[in-house]
Formats: structure tokens, sequence, C-alpha cells
């Protein structure tokens, strides 16, 4: 018989097991995930509690405990999703400057934007952070800058890998920094041509 309030509603048990069935579970993850990625990229690590998570994501914080064990280990798993190089390569190493160069020039001023989940305030958010850290440059160097060594070609590869790195980073910072600026604008076209110019540079050997 299932348990339930003397009133006839369903307790805060039931609902907890329903979060547990096979397909009960996997949305609950998946809604608690959802959740965490969104409120560690508006805020640091620190910033986030595990009550916000389960409030964002309709779930009881037991289960987010329950489902990744702690905060630290649900940020990791955030963050194993953040960063690759996949859309980067798409087209190849030689396409990388013009991939790039698209991706970095989107919107980064508008209220969606602002609102939704960025892998880059991901990083910014929580980068000086003693837990959450260590984390972040674990899965960008084997996420991100790992990858593109492998597929650059020609002598020191990881080290012109991390200088690309840093230019995308950097740059895709930048724009955002100066998103919300009423000083005078950079000229878009004039931006496009040069970064692409200087990513190119920086796939050439040494």
């Amino acid at each position: 018989m299932k348990s339930s309030t003397s009133s006839g509603r369903v307790s805060s048990a039931d609902k907890a097991g329903a979060a547990t069935t096979p397909r009960g579970a996997d949305a609950t993850r998946a809604r608690i995930l959802d959740a965490a990625r969104l409120l560690f990229s508006q805020n640091s690590y620190e910033g986030v509690g595990v009550r916000e998570i389960a409030s964002l994501a309709q779930a009881d914080p037991a289960l987010v405990i329950r489902y990744f064990g702690s905060k630290e280990e649900l940020f990791r798993a955030v963050v194993a999703m953040a960063f690759d190089t996949e859309d980067l390569l798409v087209g190849g190493i030689d396409a990388l400057p013009k991939q790039a160069t698209d991706m970095l020039m989107g919107t980064v001023d508008n209220e969606a934007w602002r609102a939704s989940y960025d892998p880059l305030r991901l990083l910014l958010c929580s980068i000086g952070s003693p837990t959450a850290g260590p984390i972040l440059g674990y899965y960008l160097d084997k996420d991100f800058l790992t990858p593109l060594s492998r597929a650059l070609a020609g002598k020191h590869a990881r080290e012109r890998a991390a200088l690309l790195g840093a230019q995308i980073i950097g740059f895709a910072l930048m724009r955002v920094a100066l998103s919300g600026s009423s000083t005078e604008p950079l000229q878009r076209t004039s931006l496009r041509k040069l970064l692409q110019e200087s990513l190119a540079t920086a796939l050439k050997a040494i």
C-alpha cells in the first residue's frame, strides 16, 4: 500500500520514491545536472548551494547527494561536459581559424545569452576556487588542450595548442567584458579578419 498523508496528499517520501524509479531517476538526474550547469555558470562554486540547485531542478536536496555524492562531484559532472574541440575541428585543423572565429564572433550581449548556460562563464566564475579550480584545469587540459595539441602538426604542438587556447579564451573574455561598454565599439568586420589571421598564425609550426 502507498504511504500518504492523512489528507490524501502525496508525501515527500512518495515524491522521492517516484524520482528513484528508473525513468523518474533519469529525468530527475538530468534536471539536477541542467540546473547545476546554469547556476555554476552564473555564480562561483562557493556561491552555489545544493538547496539552490535542487530548487531550480524541482527536486529534493537529498536526491542531489544521492545521485552525485556531493556538490563537488556534481560540479565535476558539469565540467566533464563543458570543454571539447568537436566544433572547432569539424572541418579539420586547417579550418580551425574560421571555425573558431565564427564561434567567437557570436552574440554575447543580449539577455538570452546572459540568462543561459555558457562554458566560458563557468570557467571564469570558479577558476580561482581552491576546490573548483583544479577540476576546471583538469578537464580543460584533458578535453580541450590535449585533443588540440594532437591535431596540430610540427614541433611544440602542446605549447602551440596552449597559446591557441589562450587566444580563444582570452578573446572570448574580452568580448564578454566589453559587451556592455558604451565607449567606442570595436569594428566587427576588422575584428573578425584580424582574429582569423591571428589564429592562423598560431597554427604554424615553429
